[in-house]
């Protein structure tokens, strides 16, 4: 899916507009990022930029590292002129652009513009340990949805004076609620 580029001006207006950056050349290189729309077409904000063929990382004030870096097939440029060029040089190609900043994950327009890293996707590098809790999780979750269903269809046994129905959906009932009971001692 193709992040407009009004939602990526937005979020860069809005960037340089509420955050500091330790080099004064950060906001004006996020500025013309943002006035060149044939530029920003290109530009993706992903996670894990240093793991991209072309990506840039930007640090707000209250982060540690580097202010900016630029890597391109893992090397690492620290210059903003050098920055700068690569970006009005070779605007045609993809950017990935990861900006670090204080509550991120709270900020609307980031996520409208962040995308999933296609060279570094995070659930490829998760531990098998936590793959483990994930899969427990949607098996208890489905289990109580079905258990839910059940309970609503009890109650139109139980309307319709359906005693067979009732008995049998109550039967069902009682076999997930163990099965969840199994999978909670399973887990622990």
């Amino acid at each position: 899916m193709e992040i407009p580029t009004l939602d990526k001006r937005r979020f860069l207006n809005w960037l340089v507009s509420h955050e500091f950056f330790a080099k004064r050349e950060i906001p004006w290189i996020l500025n013309y990022l943002a006035n060149h729309e044939p530029i920003l077409k290109h530009v993706h904000f992903v996670e894990k930029a240093r793991r991209t063929p072309r990506g840039i990382t930007i640090c707000s004030r209250h982060f540690y590292g580097e202010p900016i870096a630029l890597f391109i097939e893992g090397e690492m440029f620290k210059d903003s002129d050098q920055i700068f060029h690569e970006i009005r040089l070779n605007w045609q190609d993809p950017l990935y652009l990861e900006i670090q900043f204080d509550n991120a994950w709270n900020n609307e327009l980031y996520l409208g513009v962040l995308e999933d890293n296609p060279y570094y996707r995070w659930n490829d590098n998760m531990d098998d340990k936590t793959l483990a809790r994930i899969k427990h999780y949607f098996r208890e979750e489905n289990i109580q949805a079905e258990i839910t269903e059940l309970y609503q269809l009890i109650d139109l046994a139980l309307e319709n004076d359906d005693q067979a129905t009732f008995m049998e959906l109550s039967e069902k009932v009682n076999q997930l609620i163990a099965q969840k009971q199994k999978e909670v001692n399973n887990h622990s």
